[in-house]
């Protein structure tokens, strides 16, 4: 290790502590070293020095009482990097390259994508034969299941560095070549869970060592064991050979289904050409972002990324540009992923049978908080009874102020359309906003330019949790507009957490939405062995035009807190185990962090004094009088929102469910359910459902999770809004308690541990106003 000493260390005793901890080598720069030197420790017993540790001291009593415990330094199998700075615990964490600490190497060519897939798989396999040779006689918990860990962290390292770039390269060749190792790691991923050597194995070592019952094993590595067992369960191991080699066939290609699914949406081009009198009503500025259509002077391009899409149907009063921007939207992908969407739910309904479940929700939901999907769908139609009687009073205001509009510009009542259209949904509610409540969301968007709101919300972040970000050289940046920041620990002499990127502008290829990916799960295990966590955040905000900067709409801001509440969940984990890193928890559990970090969103104070700032002149705050209204606005229409949650988790749970009808056409089921449900359908000839990412991203038969999980996020901020939103100590117990066990334990044991309680449903009902 490495230490810079201060004047106050006694020498003789720091030679003792090292004799008798057997550290062999001692070097000293000069004879003055006490006062500024260079200490170098090396173990020589182990000749692989990948694993560092960081120790920070900043003060002489931190560091009497360190050296007082001689095992500290008791580190038999790591090479061991501390760094001691009195002035600026800051540059501690420098001492290691960033290579060590983000684990990250994308390849350099196309060419190396392929060859280092398979060597990452030859790897892994010769890792896994060493594990399986292991005599029945002399499996223990360190030998195969910890084994196990260490393999599939190097694993995951590698296959994040070869797959990412599928979601943001600015080279198509890039994102193809991504995929196509991610669907090849995925193959081989699922036929090895399905290793029957291997599953016998981790069977054998549990039965040698009685279960495990008299050990002294921790609650995180039972938890190991038993997760590890479910998920060769989950993929059928208890089957007979013919039923698994039909599972692996049906399980692989519904992987690729899903690569192929969201590769269709990503490659998007659709764009619509509109003339200015066409796009009537889209302030100026907003316009000017949109791409021009160099064939048709004075028109321009709408494309189907939200930055466009949204401002168009909010705010355009030409009720036929939004209905044609509203089809091709609700068309989006129809031709390529209806066939891909309706053969994987047919493939999921085998393979949920072949694993004896009645249907795929049925499975999912079975490993899942909510235990079962009658209780899924007994949660949604509860949900959906409250809704309905709210939004269809909803529903009536705003079809009287659509005819009320229609009569005011001298149309002919004998002639008015009395529908009510799923493209004048957004264009009246923003009337309604702006006439009832006096919040133009143009003139709301002027004090949240983008330079303001990030710092912001890292204020917030930083403050609450008791971290600092301090942007760092983009490791491996994979275009100009991507930064990546580093994560310390202020509460614990600014230790290293981790590091994340945000790539938060939209371009031609890159994911269209707003997801959090944890690229690098991080963990520390009981001998020292750390790996720091690296998440990217990739988002489509509203660019920059050639007049003004990034201004952020009231909504983008919500979406960066809430993301960004996901790379802080990853951040602050604190693990022995990779599975466990972050957000790897319960899916109906993984939202609950960032929906609850969306209330700061609607604080009066946060909004004036931390979020916002006007673009010409950032010392001027949104207007209090202004901000009032906002909140008082925020249940606007609140529940015909909501219903339309539900609607979109019913068709989730009905194309997962037992009624193979629902396999076949998915246009009409949306549609039908659209009607039934948000009572307010989509247009004929389209099917949403085919550029409904979440159906083969990882949300399969889990989207009521969003709902769900809001429950949770509603009961923890009653205790925040109690105690203060900017309460430090509930700041770290949520950062302990919540964000930090990630999945080491069940997450119904995580928010009760943090509330005192079972969360109810009370609290979100309270904060929706019913």
């Amino acid at each position: 290790m490495i230490i810079t000493l201060p004047k106050f260390i006694n020498k003789n005793k720091l030679n003792s502590i090292c004799k008798n901890n057997k550290f062999l080598t001692q070097y000293f720069s000069n004879n003055n070293n006490i006062n500024n030197s260079t200490i170098i420790y090396t173990n020589i017993n182990n000749k692989n020095y990948n694993n560092n540790h960081f120790l920070n001291i900043n003060n002489k009593n931190n560091i009497n009482n360190f050296l007082n415990n001689n095992n500290n330094f008791n580190y038999s199998k790591n090479f061991l990097t501390t760094t001691i700075n009195n002035n600026n615990n800051n540059n501690n964490n420098k001492k290691l390259k960033m290579e060590e600490l983000i684990k990250l190497n994308f390849p350099k060519s196309v060419e190396e994508y392929k060859k280092q897939s398979e060597e990452l798989m030859e790897t892994y396999d010769k890792g896994l034969k060493e594990i399986i040779e292991i005599p029945k006689e002399k499996r223990t918990f360190a030998n195969t299941f910890e084994a196990t860990d260490k393999l599939d962290v190097k694993f995951r390292n590698i296959e994040s560095s070869l797959t990412f770039l599928a979601n943001a390269s600015t080279d198509e060749k890039v994102r193809d070549v991504a995929n196509e190792v991610e669907a090849t790691l995925s193959k081989y991923s699922i036929a090895t869970s399905m290793r029957e050597d291997l599953y016998q194995a981790y069977v054998d070592c549990c039965k040698q060592n009685n279960d495990f019952k008299d050990s002294d094993l921790s609650k995180e590595q039972l938890r190991y064991v038993s997760k590890t067992l479910e998920g060769f369960e989950k993929n059928g191991l208890q089957l007979p050979k013919e039923k698994r080699e039909k599972l692996k066939e049906i399980m692989t290609k519904i992987s690729d289904n899903s690569i192929k699914f969201s590769k269709n949406i990503a490659d998007d081009k659709t764009k619509l050409s509109f003339s200015m009198e066409q796009l009537n009503g889209i302030p100026k500025e907003t316009i000017e972002s949109f791409e021009k259509d160099e064939s048709k002077p004075g028109n321009y391009f709408i494309s189907l990324k939200y930055p466009d899409v949204i401002p168009t149907m909010k705010y355009c009063t030409v009720a036929e540009t939004r209905k044609a921007v509203e089809f091709a939207n609700g068309s989006k992908c129809i031709k390529e992923n209806t066939p891909i969407l309706e053969e994987t739910c047919k493939l999921r309904f085998e393979a949920a049978q072949l694993l004896g479940f009645k249907d795929w929700a049925s499975y999912k939901s079975n490993y899942l908080m909510v235990k079962s999907n009658d209780n899924i769908q007994s949660f949604e139609e509860r949900m959906r009874n409250l809704l309905t009687p709210h939004a269809i009073t909803e529903y009536d205001r705003l079809k009287q102020l659509k005819k009320k509009i229609y009569l005011e510009k001298g149309g002919n009542p004998e002639t008015y359309d009395d529908h009510y259209y799923s493209y004048d949904n957004a264009f009246y509610n923003n009337v309604m906003l702006v006439q009832d409540y006096q919040v133009d969301n143009n003139l709301v968007k002027e004090y949240f330019p983008f330079d303001v709101v990030i710092k912001g919300i890292f204020d917030c972040y930083q403050e609450l949790l008791n971290v600092k970000f301090t942007e760092v050289p983009a490791h491996q940046a994979w275009h100009e507009e991507v930064k990546m920041y580093s994560c310390v620990d202020t509460a614990d002499s600014n230790k290293l957490l981790g590091h994340f990127y945000i790539d938060l502008f939209p371009r031609e290829g890159k994911y269209s939405h707003a997801a959090v990916w944890p690229l690098i799960p991080g963990y520390e295990r009981a001998d020292g062995e750390k790996q720091y966590p690296v998440a990217a955040m990739l988002c489509n905000f509203t660019k920059p035009t050639p007049t003004t900067p990034s201004l952020l709409t009231h909504d983008e801001v919500v979406t960066f807190f809430h993301e960004f509440g996901h790379v802080m969940h990853n951040m602050s984990t604190k693990v022995h185990y990779s599975m466990f890193s972050g957000t790897s928890v319960e899916r109906d559990f993984v939202e609950c962090p960032s929906q609850l970090f969306e209330f700061w969103c609607w604080n009066k104070d946060v909004l004036i004094n931390k979020l916002s700032g006007h673009y010409k002149d950032h010392s001027k705050k949104l207007p209090t009088d202004l901000v009032e209204r906002m909140i008082a606005a925020k249940n606007l229409n609140v529940a015909i929102f909501y219903l339309r949650q539900i609607q979109l988790a019913l068709f989730d749970n009905a194309i997962h469910s037992g009624n193979p009808a629902n396999f076949t056409n998915t246009a009409d089921l949306y549609h039908r359910i659209a009607t039934d449900v948000a009572l307010n359908p989509n247009q004929k000839g389209t099917n949403p459902g085919c550029s409904f990412g979440h159906l083969l991203g990882g949300y399969d038969a889990q989207y009521y999770s969003y709902l769900y999980s809001e429950c949770f996020s509603a009961s923890i901020f009653e205790i925040f809004d109690k105690h203060g939103v900017m309460n430090k100590e509930l700041g770290a117990r949520l950062r302990n308690q919540v964000l930090a066990v990630g999945g080491s334990q069940p997450s119904s044991e995580t928010i009760e541990n943090f509330l005192g309680s079972k969360p109810n449903e009370a609290a979100f009902l309270k904060t929706i106003g019913l």
